[in-house]
């Protein structure tokens, strides 16, 4: 059915019958929350507070209708009361706003498989993740493929869906014998499963990603709600994408939104169903924002917000320098200011000719003033540790030529290049110097980066047949001891890569 016919259907259902014929079910949705449990200032008004879990709990509660609360994934990794507890204090959180199902996304394997079948354990809710197959060629018994779920009269069946990417999304030891089914032909399954149990409703909470011409190569929401029938709205995560007008299939009608990141909005979505057919006739999303003067602070949540920051305690408070501008996270181009001083403090710690920083690693900009822990802690989450290795010339180069082939180019210390924007691999470098002289192909360079690189994160091949010389130190430890050891911290130049264009 086109888009026309299914606008016209849509309407002469909901004018067929009386409000009275109607039943309205509200979908509260989150997705990478990432540890941000707690509020915080807002970066343009400082003196309000907004976001985290208990402003969450109290705009739910003042829902009194049929509703569900639903997570789409990445629920810890990434501050102090997340990542330290390795989830805990976030899944004790996630029980007290009462989440109906949560997706399992990539970060929830940081830990091991072992740590999420435990962390899954301690959720009051299903975890689900229907593509995710264990060594036996059989759906894991911690990860629900899905569930159905009765609100207001209705059956509401829900299924998950995380990317198919893990291979270059973590560590090959934490998803060791789990295979992950192509996302779509998955989809088709779940929803016909769904509909022999008597499902009226289905929802997808996926943690695959919203497509964009610049996000890179992949299948996302976009394509699972045009190439599988049946999905009545889609509930995605993993781009960080924040959805203020949520995008709907023109031949399914499939509704998609996405809420952003770090629990500073939440999403919700009126479906409105018909009470004789069960079918959703109207559905329609908006993004909210978590400001805890208008919303309120439920206290029980807000419990246990305190108690996971007084648990970490007031080492994070400790400030290590001064940044005299903002170091901010790669947003568009080939580099930043915030990841060329990373690059800068590992290559300096390592002694190295170059240095390597995976974009999708930095979390978190520094803003200007005072730098603490916590926001070195933000920048860098992960228990990332360094490598220093040997490579050859051409083993570097063929580093770099991967690198600016990437959807978010990697950011770099040493060395300088220009290259052709959409060439293919092999020709996309124009000019590489390192520490100021051409790039020798038959000279031996020592290079320093992170061990999810050199282990294959990110397709970096070039660094897994490298030799390591060294290992062993956190990154976030790098920075830190670069931080203390400058005291003034300020963005490097721009300039180290050039695009050329086509």
């Amino acid at each position: 059915m086109n888009r026309l016919l299914w606008t016209l259907s849509v309407l002469f259902a909901a004018a067929s019958v009386g409000a009275s014929e109607n039943l309205v079910i509200r979908v509260y949705h989150t997705n990478d929350v990432h540890g941000w449990i707690m509020p915080r200032p807002d970066k343009f008004q400082p003196t309000r507070s907004v976001g985290g879990a208990a402003a969450l709990k109290a705009l739910v509660n003042k829902d009194s209708g049929a509703k569900l609360v639903v997570d789409a994934g990445d629920w810890w990794q990434g501050t102090p009361e997340g990542s330290l507890t390795k989830g805990e204090a976030v899944t004790k959180v996630f029980n007290a706003v009462g989440y109906d199902a949560v997706e399992i996304g990539n970060h929830e394997f940081d830990a091991g498989v072992d740590a999420l079948k435990s962390l899954v354990g301690k959720l009051n809710m299903p975890a689900l993740a229907a593509n995710i197959y264990g060594p036996d060629g059989k759906h894991t018994p911690w990860a629900k493929p899905h569930i159905l779920k009765e609100v207001a009269g209705v059956k509401v069946g829900l299924f998950g869906l995380l990317t198919v990417h893990m291979d270059r999304l973590a560590f090959p030891k934490n998803i060791e014998g789990i295979k992950f089914r192509r996302e779509v032909l998955e989809a088709r399954d779940q929803v016909a499963l769904l509909k022999k149990e008597g499902a009226d409703v289905i929802i997808a909470l996926t943690h695959i990603g919203y497509e964009t011409p610049d996000g890179g190569d992949f299948e996302g929401d976009q394509t699972l709600a045009r190439e599988v029938a049946g999905i009545d709205l889609i509930v995605g995560g993993h781009t960080h994408t924040a959805l203020t007008r949520a995008w709907r299939d023109a031949n399914h009608g499939t509704l998609v939104v996405q809420a952003g990141s770090y629990l500073t909005k939440v999403g919700r979505t009126t479906l409105t169903i018909d009470k004789k057919s069960r079918r959703v006739i109207a559905a329609k999303d908006e993004l909210l924002d978590l400001w805890a003067d208008l919303v309120g602070q439920d206290p029980a949540v807000k419990g246990l917000v305190d108690a996971a920051q007084e648990e970490v305690g007031e080492q994070f408070k400790l400030v290590v320098a001064t940044a005299t501008a903002s170091l901010e996270k790669p947003r568009s181009g080939p580099e930043s200011g915030l990841g060329s001083w990373m690059a800068d403090c590992y290559r300096d710690w390592a002694g190295a000719d170059a240095a390597f920083q995976n974009t999708g690693g930095i979390r978190a900009a520094i803003p200007a003033g005072p730098v603490t822990l916590r926001d070195l802690f933000n920048v860098m989450p992960f228990d990332n540790m360094m490598v220093t290795m040997k490579m050859t010339g051409k083993q570097l180069r063929s580093a770099l030529d991967h690198a600016m082939g990437a959807a978010r180019p990697v950011q770099v210390g040493g060395l300088t290049a220009s290259y052709h924007v959409g060439a293919p691999s092999g020709m996309r470098l124009e000019t590489v110097t390192v520490a100021g002289a051409p790039l020798d192909d038959e000279r031996t360079y020592s290079v320093t980066t992170l061990d999810f690189m050199v282990t294959g994160g990110d397709r970096y091949d070039e660094f897994v047949a490298a030799s390591p010389v060294q290992t062993g130190t956190l990154a976030r430890d790098v920075l830190r001891s670069c931080a203390e050891k400058q005291k003034m911290i300020a963005p490097p130049a721009a300039g180290r890569l050039k695009p050329l264009g086509d």
